[in-house]
This record gives C-alpha cells, structure tokens and sequence, in this order.
C-alpha cells in the first residue's frame, strides 16, 4: 500500500469513529404482545382415532392458545421493507402425533429439517397456498422414530404452507415465509420482538390461524425499542 493509500484509509476510519451512529447504524427494535380480549375459547379436544397405543385417546389442538389473556403463534411481520432473509436451517418435528411448532416462520432460501420423534409412521405433506388453490410442494414418509429429512424446495419463495400428516388426519401446522428477516413468531406470553429495523415508519401486520389479521403503524427510532400491542376480539 502507498503512502497515499495508507493516509486515505486512516483518515476514513478515523471519520468512522467518530461518525454518529444515527449515520451508519440507522436501525431499531420492534418490540409487540399479541392478546385476545375477552374470554378464550376452550381448547379444542380432538378424538384420536388411530394409533392411541402411541398418540393416547385425545390430544388437544393447538391452533388457538391463549394463556391469560396473551396468543401464542402469531406471526409478526414488518410490511414492505427489504432485507437479506439469510440461509437459515428451520426444524418441524412430529412429535406426539401433533406437529412442533405448530406454526413456523422461516425465510426464502433456508432448509428445512423435518423429524418423527413418534415410534409410528408419519407422512409430512407440505401444500404451498396461492389464493384459493394448494399445490404440494413436498410429501414425505418419515417410518420409524429418529428418521429425517432435509429440504429446500419448499422454501425457495415467500408464501404460506399448509402442513397436515396423510396419516393422522388431525395433525395440521403452518408454515409461513418471508423474503425478508423482519418477522418474529409470538411466544406464550404473547410476545414478540424483530430486531435490527430500519428506521422509520412501518406497517406491522400479525397473522393468526383462527383470529386472522390486525395491522398497526409503528415508528423505529435508531437504537431504541418501539413497543406495540395488538388485540384480536373473538
């Protein structure tokens, strides 16, 4: 390196350091609780009506679960705004005849790990939803506990999956993907947090299997936790 050169990069690393951070780190965080108002709806009781040696006489569904008030496995998203989604590894379990989670978020472009924890047969069949129509978009056996699988076809582009198991017709689960990492998957308390935002303005939108949609501006200021609430009336 030239004298030249070694003064020209010591002079923009010094103006780096002392750079605002408003300047070169213009991001913030999302910080949300999703919550039912009024009563919740009793867990609904599904009859098993194969295997019970292995999956037990009934399960409960877990496509509403709310616990004091606060939902959990909504799915929370920041509208709009592009970003690197990254090659990320996501993993669906059969696991006690239900699907675990019961509702992932993934981004375009990862892989996906699919396992059977059951000493039962499973078959994972992964339906792609575009408007009113399903195409599969994988479908696979999964024979004995500890077998697996690893995909990335299903991923390759943003959209909802409808999972169900071709052999227990009670096991359902969803997989929802994005082309950005600006989504976040509510915990059982109701929250959520999606981290490293660009500053500004935007539409948060939460998707819910049973409850549906609600959306809400928000504002990220750099460096600070934006803080939100979203409540779905049954």
């Amino acid at each position: 390196m030239n004298t030249l050169s070694a003064a020209l990069t010591r002079t923009i690393a010094a103006a780096l350091l002392v750079m605002p951070a408003s300047l070169w780190s213009q991001t913030g965080t999302i910080r949300g609780t999703v919550r039912l108002s009024g009563s919740a709806p009793a867990p609904r009781v599904i009859t098993v009506d194969k295997n019970p040696e292995v999956c037990g006489e009934s399960l409960n569904a877990r496509d509403v679960m709310v616990s004091g008030g606060n939902v959990a496995y909504a799915v929370a998203s920041v509208e709009g705004v592009a970003g690197d989604p990254g090659e990320r590894e996501y993993t669906l379990a059969n696991e006690g005849c239900m699907f675990d989670p019961p509702v992932l978020a993934t981004t375009a472009g990862g892989t996906l790990l699919v396992t059977n924890q059951d000493d039962v047969l499973h078959n994972t069949h992964l339906n792609m939803v575009r408007g009113t129509r399903t195409r599969t978009v994988g479908n696979w056996a999964l024979s004995r506990k500890g077998a697996e699988i690893t995909a990335d076809r299903p991923l390759r582009r943003a959209g909802r999956i409808e999972v169900e198991c071709d052999a227990h017709s009670w096991m359902h689960a969803q997989i929802v993907i994005f082309d950005h990492p600006y989504f976040a998957v509510s915990g059982a308390d109701g929250a959520f947090e999606i981290s490293d935002v660009p500053v500004g303005t935007h539409t948060v939108k939460i998707w819910h299997e049973v409850f549906g949609e609600l959306e809400q501006s928000v504002t990220v200021e750099e460096g600070t936790a934006a803080t939100v609430t979203f409540t779905f009336s049954p």
